[in-house]
């Protein structure tokens, strides 16, 4: 003979339910059994997403979930003085929850790249700025004239064909002073 019953936590009489400070909930309940009965109980919950603060240092592990207890006290016996009474204390195996654990080193990556970029370009920024501030302080203390890129680009050119012009009337002045030697046949003396 199997009977049924679905009861509310409200409908129970002589219960206890204490809130833990990890967010597990104690539950005791005391039942008066009848011989060779059993019973069942299963409780309905819903998933909580735990925030990162909240997991143990070793997450990965998984998290303990303590194991049931269920003293049982013949009902001849239950009148008697507390030490008197003879009862038996069973205990459900305990169990280890393997939760999705978030990867903890995800914030530092990005706070370590977003801190990198950040760096770079604040460290550019800076850096034309000082030297832009001190190449205009450096004019102002010298009275030189500021040139523009353009203008440095030519003044290159200038320095390098007067250059080249200075080692074309080196090579003239060589080659006038030993006139009886062709240029032709120097090169081939020195190959």
């Amino acid at each position: 003979n199997i009977s049924c019953s679905i009861v509310s936590l409200s409908d129970l009489p002589q219960h206890k339910l204490i809130l833990q400070n990890d967010g597990s909930i104690h539950f005791e309940r005391i039942i008066k059994l009848v011989p060779d009965s059993s019973l069942w109980t299963m409780i309905d919950f819903y998933e909580a997403y735990l925030p990162f603060q909240k997991f143990p240092a070793d997450a990965n592990r998984g998290v303990d979930v303590v194991p049931c207890l269920a003293t049982f006290t013949p009902l001849e016996m239950a009148e008697m003085p507390p030490f008197d009474a003879v009862s038996t204390t069973l205990y459900s195996p305990p169990l280890l929850i393997l939760p999705p654990v978030p990867d903890m080193s995800m914030p530092f990556n990005v706070i370590s790249l977003s801190c990198t970029v950040w760096a770079f370009v604040l460290g550019s920024l800076l850096n034309m700025l000082v030297r832009r501030g001190s190449e205009s302080v450096k004019r102002e203390l010298t009275g030189e004239k500021e040139t523009r890129p353009i203008d440095k680009l030519k003044a290159k050119i200038r320095e390098k064909k007067n250059r080249l012009k200075e080692k074309l009337a080196k090579l003239r002045n060589k080659y006038s002073a030993n006139a009886s030697v062709s240029p032709q046949e120097d090169i081939q003396r020195l190959q």
